[in-house]
């Protein structure tokens, strides 16, 4: 008699449910099984009437069988999110033991979020760089340490220096703290991942159109067709115009992503796509400080010049094989291969002389114009395996995660000679002003490229029902050359390992509570350069060893309301170091090196429906940011003890909707942060004595939607109050935030 072969793991419905919402899942699951073994009640019943007459049955009764259940929820209907990718694999995000943000794309849309900058602003602990070391793209800080290497898309590195557009993404999950153990080099405030939208089995397309304030103008389309029974294609696209409240600027954005997957839901799951950005804008470097505060006077007036641009532009193509084991465990393999070209003319401005405060400008008050360049290009490719499994290995169970990855960075960049003046200009010249003939020569500056060989496990052992135990180690290898028009080539090779540990308990699956340590290193080589200015350069070898950083984090998870609130709190440490921060812009002698620094903080967010017509989202964070030991410069040696750039003591935002009716809805909230002080600027300047610092703020938004089903109509207000804020932060000057503004969207679902 032959056997029947089981079910794979991954297909059969798991019984092992404690909580009300674990037994709403399950019995979810087992409805189907419910409706088949009536199908086959039903059908014994009618041969039984075909046979021949039986005696009369005995009449029994059943009990009374209820069954809820409630559909997994998805980023485009809830700004709640149960689980993450941001911890590598797919996991509850209650057994990540580390703080996580998840800003789901319902939360983009009702927020008209465009970009990865704005969608930030929506998440504690967070500030902005603006061109810090001559860079460009997306300059976010989290817990007071730069990101900029530390963005992700779809959980491999993407560095590149652009600003990334929101039109293809699903969620963007931000991990906290040092993470070098499941990311590599970097994270030492934490990583930002871009979870890219997926085929799904099912046809269902959307086109969005907004227009607003400052001829803003931007199409959007969402388009998934199911090919086959376990086949799909999705289509992404996005046409953005728009001019500026700054009087001057113009952005010219438009993008595409195809993704094509089969064998969805099967065994084995392929997946391949192209991901296309590209767009001309007028570059904003705005205004330079004046006795230590941003000229407020300056927000609406922009001294670029009609030749200035930012041609920037992303492409890459991947494919990823997903394989599920019989026994649950997965793993997923992804090749991706990219190509990124950014080049930047813009213009700087300030005053051409001191003055006591802003009462003294006139139109008359002259204005002094610069004009900094940029350019490069990068090839970079991914090669990257991640496992995800469960184990029972000496009477406890065991959750798996292990992977390995291989990284080509190529990096090139351009230097401009010749550049023409932007010649004189006065404050009553509002802008923007005719173009100048482009006379500049452009040159290669410097190559960088380097190999990185990385391999980590980690595992999280169930003691008890309710105690887990995590730990996890990595292997780093990072090798760059580096070439140089002066001073010859440099070379250099780190070998790091990383650790993350951590203690898990959860009472029950509405509770979790954990404590947790990890370590981050960052390499001479991150940003692609390396720093020769010592004796060791004449041997061709970068002088700097890794930077390393320890983060600390205690704190709880819990869900309200039978799931639907999840509440999170946090008390952090995160220190690094022997810190370096050099300009490669700046000369030889401009070393900033704080040697040791730390942010203490603790965090409150909430996401999710109270109330069945009422969502909200917000959070608040409480930082501590503090220079523990300096730099060798003079300048450097003044910033111990003083807050650390780019650490705002408070940040916080607000978002709630209520629904009036099944058609009307309506949305209010608010984000700000408290006063900072620009990074490698925490000391007061050594001729002035002043130091600049950005005062804090808080703007306020608004929204009111009529969806009509497949038609609805979306009016957002931004910035209510015309709140005059400084956005981002350079030592040498400010980028204001937008003022107010108004946004109609319509669209439709088919």
């Amino acid at each position: 008699m032959s056997r029947r072969k089981p079910l794979p793991r991954y297909a059969r419905p798991s019984l092992a449910a404690s909580s009300p919402r674990a037994e709403r899942k399950t019995l979810a699951a087992l409805a189907p099984l419910g409706a088949l073994a009536c199908g086959f009640g039903f059908a014994s019943l009618a041969m039984a009437q075909n046979a021949e007459p039986a005696a009369e049955p005995k009449q029994t009764s059943l009990p009374q069988l209820t069954v809820k259940g409630t559909a997994e929820r998805t980023g485009k209907e809830s700004y709640q999110a149960t689980t993450t990718t941001a911890g590598k694999g797919k996991q509850e995000l209650r057994d990540v033991p580390q703080s996580v943000t998840v800003v789901t794309e319902k939360l983009m849309d009702d927020k008209n979020y465009d970009t990865l900058k704005a969608a930030m602003h929506t998440v504690t602990g967070i500030a902005f760089e603006a061109g810090e070391g001559g860079a460009i793209g997306d300059l976010i800080r989290i817990r007071g340490f730069s990101a900029r290497g530390d963005i992700f898309q779809d959980g491999m590195r993407d560095i590149a220096q652009y600003n990334r557009d929101t039109f293809n993404q699903d969620r963007i999950e931000v991990l906290r703290g040092s993470a070098s153990m499941l990311y590599g080099r970097g994270s030492t405030g934490g990583i930002i991942n871009q979870v890219s939208k997926q085929p799904i089995l099912m046809d269902q397309h959307s086109v969005e159109f907004t227009a607003g304030t400052d001829d803003y103008y931007r199409l959007t389309g969402d388009f998934n067709l199911k090919t086959g029974e376990d086949a799909a294609l999705r289509i992404n696209v996005m046409k953005t115009d728009a001019k500026s409240f700054r009087n001057g600027p113009e952005t010219d954005r438009q993008g595409i992503a195809p993704t094509y997957r089969w064998g969805i839901g099967t065994a084995n799951e392929f997946s391949v796509g192209f991901y296309h950005l590209s767009y001309d804008d007028v570059p904003d470097y705005g205004f330079r400080w004046l006795n230590g505060r941003p000229v407020e006077a300056a927000v609406d007036r922009w001294y670029g010049f009609e030749s200035d641009y930012q041609k920037d532009s992303a492409n890459y193509g991947f494919l990823s094989w997903l394989h599920r084991f019989d026994n649950g465990g997965e793993i997923k393999t992804t090749y991706r291969d990219g190509r990124y070209k950014r080049d930047l003319w813009s213009t700087t401005a300030g005053f051409g002389a001191p003055l006591a405060s802003e009462d003294e400008i006139t139109d008359a008050t002259p204005i002094t114009l610069g004009g900094p360049t940029r350019g490069a290009k990068d090839r970079h490719r991914f090669l990257q395996t991640d496992y995800t499994g469960k184990a029972d290995w000496f009477g406890y169970k065991h959750n798996l995660l292990a992977g390995a990855e291989y990284t080509r960075e190529e990096t090139t960049t351009f230097t401009y000679s010749g550049t023409p003046p932007k010649g004189a200009a006065t404050w009553g010249d509002t802008g923007p002003f005719a173009g100048v003939p482009d006379t500049r020569v452009k040159a290669r500056a410097t190559e960088f490229s380097s190999n990185t060989v990385g391999v980590y496990v980690q595992d999280v052992m169930e003691l008890t029902p309710v105690w887990k135990l995590l730990a996890g180690l990595r292997f780093d290898r990072f090798s760059g050359d580096y070439e140089r028009l002066v001073g010859g080539p440099l070379s250099r090779t780190d070998e790091m390992w990383s650790h993350r540990i951590g203690a898990m308990y959860q009472p029950s699956l509405s509770s979790s509570y954990y404590i947790s340590a990890g370590t981050s290193f960052n390499a001479s080589g991150d940003l692609y350069q390396f720093d020769g200015r010592t004796p060791e350069d004449q041997a061709k070898s970068a002088n700097t060893p890794p930077e390393k950083s320890r983060n600390f984090e205690i704190g709880a998870k819990w869900d309200l309301y039978d799931g639907n609130l999840s509440l999170r709190t946090a008390l952090f440490r995160t220190v690094k170091y022997n810190e370096r921060n050099t300009d490669v812009e700046q000369a030889l002698d401009a070393y900033v090196l704080s040697g040791k620094r730390h942010t203490d903080g603790i965090e409150f967010e909430a996401a999710g429906r109270p109330l069945p017509a009422l969502e909200i989202f917000g959070g608040v964070a409480y930082m501590r940011g503090k220079i523990d030991k300096p730099g060798s410069s003079t300048n450097a040696a003044l910033t111990v003890g003083k807050d650390s750039g780019l650490t705002p003591r408070w940040t916080g935002n607000i978002w709630a909707t209520y629904r009036l009716t099944p058609k009307w809805r309506v949305g209010i909230g608010a984000d700000g942060m408290s006063d900072r002080v620009p990074a490698s600027g925490e000391a007061p300047n050594l001729q002035t004595g002043i130091t600049n610092r950005a005062p804090g703020y808080v703007k306020a938004d608004a929204m009111v939607e009529y969806d009509a089903g497949p038609y609805s109509v979306k009016l957002n207000l931004i910035n209510l109050a015309d709140k005059v804020y400084a956005d981002g932060l350079y030592r040498g000057f400010t980028v204001p935030g937008q003022t107010r503004a108004a946004q109609l969207t319509l669209a439709a679902k088919f």
